[in-house]
């Protein structure tokens, strides 16, 4: 009976030294499970932990290559996750090992504001934004037409005004540089009579012009131009002024002897005085003329005897 009872007491024992080692060994293994997950879940910082102090290279001399190749994670390295409905967006952010998280909400859809894709969306037809948007750059380039045509119309009343102050300046000038003759010429008219005519002759102006009418005079009239194409002059040909001076209203004018003799007989001889005398007195200043034949005072003029012993005016005709 006692060897009995010391076998299952000693059976009894080493049971429980069995129970006590599987227990022991159950916690190691435990151990060894949480320090595997712990390791697991901060690897990465871990890794990076070893290759920012070198722990490696101080203690053991060389750094394992799985260390060495192991990616640093940057500081506030942040992660942004996109909601399906894109309206929150929420922003991680990892520091100095630590996983801080900051939740950042940026609220899209605005209740007062709607967006440029709701406008989009809201609209009847895309093709009537096409055909807005169009429509508005039509406008625009119409209104920059507009702008450059007005523009124009400006610097052409500009240019017009400019044109016509100079031409007024030329006209000036053209007013002070020329003087207005007037000449007496004689034409035919429809009863056959002989008749004086008056034009006005544009000259340049000079420093005798009473002169320069006379000698106008006895050269003719101008068929170039429209006022004098039935003019004509009975004055005799070769018929020259030798000098002319004004003194107390009297033009004394000294011609050669080829007044003398006219082809028109005594009417011809009457109408080329005449002549003179209402071209001399246009001006002025003269109110009569004094005819001289080479410079000598004679009472008759030619073999017709018409009397020019005295200054001559226009009553005398």
């Amino acid at each position: 009976m006692k060897k009995n009872d010391s076998k299952k007491t000693g059976t009894k024992k080493k049971s429980k030294k069995n129970n006590n080692v599987m227990f022991g060994i159950g916690c190691v293994v435990l151990g060894l499970l949480v320090i595997m997950i712990f390791f697991l879940v901060n690897k990465d910082q871990i890794f990076t932990n070893l290759k920012e102090t070198d722990f490696f290279d101080n203690v053991f001399g060389a750094t394992p290559q799985v260390i060495e190749n192991h990616e640093i994670t940057p500081k506030n390295q942040k992660e942004e996750i996109p909601l399906k409905n894109n309206s929150v967006t929420i922003t991680i952010e990892n520091e100095n090992s630590k996983n801080n998280i900051e939740e950042e909400i940026n609220i899209q859809n605005k209740l007062t504001e709607p967006s440029h894709q709701d406008e989009i969306s809201n609209s009847d037809n895309p093709s009537e934004i096409v055909q807005k948007q169009k429509n508005e750059q039509d406008k625009s380039e119409l209104q920059k037409i507009e702008k450059n045509q007005e523009k124009s119309k400006e610097q052409n009343i500009q240019k017009n005004v400019t044109q016509n102050e100079i031409k007024k300046e030329e006209l000036k000038k053209q007013a002070v540089q020329n003087i207005d003759l007037q000449l007496c010429f004689v034409l035919i008219d429809g009863d056959g009579l002989v008749v004086r005519k008056m034009i006005k002759r544009t000259v340049p102006k000079n420093d005798s012009p009473l002169t320069n009418a006379i000698n106008l005079l006895l050269k003719g009239p101008d068929y170039t131009k429209t006022s004098e194409k039935n003019c004509m002059t009975v004055i005799p040909r070769n018929t020259k002024l030798l000098s002319a001076k004004v003194q107390d209203g009297v033009a004394y004018l000294n011609f050669n002897e080829a007044l003398e003799i006219n082809e028109y007989g005594v009417e011809g001889v009457i109408h080329s005085l005449e002549q003179i005398v209402y071209t001399a007195t246009s001006f002025s200043t003269v109110n009569s003329v004094q005819f001289l034949i080479d410079g000598k005072k004679r009472e008759y003029l030619g073999s017709e005897g018409q009397w020019i012993g005295s200054p001559l005016s226009r009553e005398n005709f």
